[in-house]
């Protein structure tokens, strides 16, 4: 396992692919999803890239969190200390969900240590993506006659909600079967016969594995995870580009368009028949578009 120690603390990282290539730095998700999930995706795009991929603090192999608070713009400060210990003049940040947020504030605070930045499903605005939550389930609970559901997502969708509120509402929606089926969620197994295919045993402690409740518990406390960062688009010069699934539920209609309408030098591939894990739904298309978008042989 190797790792760097960043303001103090001890952070897992892997590295694929030629240093001499165009960098990419993938953000994970979840909060607190860990970059092992993606590791079969980081081998493949370090085919053709420079890939360096971690977990961020707090995270499964990186260090637990501490007493002390813990923020969006403290990951994204750790990542610019990451690519200053690494050597590395500047890379592309691929956030996938949270870890979109994280990319664009990051490309915003460093805009001369991107190349460019890709972001995956991301989430921009905990309002904003807690209304898509809204948006996307409430006709499966008007189909299925579910008061109590059909009055939680109007209230998300009220005007006058706060970000905070909203964001808590939405992790409160019952995402049963019935909605999981008409979100075209991926199945459990499914998933697992991924993993249990792709990912080889970390062969960690146990303690690892919880590792981010209190990661996930610190970023909601903080303030700046309810900020909107969507203005922050109009604002990045390198080429963006924003991969988002048909069906998914974290970058909605409203995101989309606001991207569309605002990224500088913008870019939307929509993947079809999938919904928030392109990487794992619609793999072979998902490495296909990051090659053809910022490889040196495009």
């Amino acid at each position: 396992m190797s790792y760097l120690t960043i303001s103090g603390k001890k952070i897992y990282y892997e590295e694929y692919g030629a240093d001499n290539a165009p960098t990419l730095v993938y953000l994970h998700g979840g909060p607190g999803e860990s970059c092992l999930t993606y590791s079969y995706q980081a081998k493949k795009l370090g085919e053709t890239f420079h890939v360096i991929s971690f977990d961020q603090y707090g995270v499964f192999r990186s260090d637990a969190v501490g007493d002390e608070p813990l923020g969006v713009n403290d990951l994204v400060r750790m990542t610019e200390q990451m690519r200053e210990a690494l050597g590395i003049d500047s890379w592309i940040p691929l956030g996938h969900s949270f870890g979109g947020m994280v990319a664009l504030v990051y490309a915003h605070t460093y805009p001369d240590s991107i190349d460019a930045v890709i972001y995956d499903c991301p989430m921009w605005s905990a309002l904003h993506t807690a209304r898509a939550i809204a948006e996307a389930t409430l006709p499966c609970f008007e189909r299925d006659g579910n008061s109590g559901q059909i009055a939680l997502c109007k209230e998300i969708l009220d005007g006058e909600i706060s970000p905070r509120e909203a964001f808590e509402k939405a992790m409160s929606i019952d995402m049963n079967e019935s909605v999981q089926r008409y979100c075209h969620v991926i199945e459990n197994s499914r998933y697992n016969d991924y993993i249990n295919t792709h990912i080889s045993d970390p062969m960690v402690p146990e303690e690892y594995w919880g590792r981010f409740v209190g990661f996930r518990n610190k970023i909601f406390e903080s303030e700046d995870f309810y900020a909107d960062y969507l203005p922050y688009l109009a604002d990045i010069a390198k080429p963006q580009l924003l991969l988002v699934g048909e069906y998914d539920m974290t970058c909605g209609k409203f995101e989309q368009q606001f991207f569309a309408d605002n990224a500088t030098d913008g870019r939307t591939v929509v993947l079809s028949d999938c919904a928030h894990l392109t990487w794992f739904e619609q793999p072979e298309k998902y490495t296909e578009i990051i090659i053809e978008s910022f490889s040196e042989d495009k």
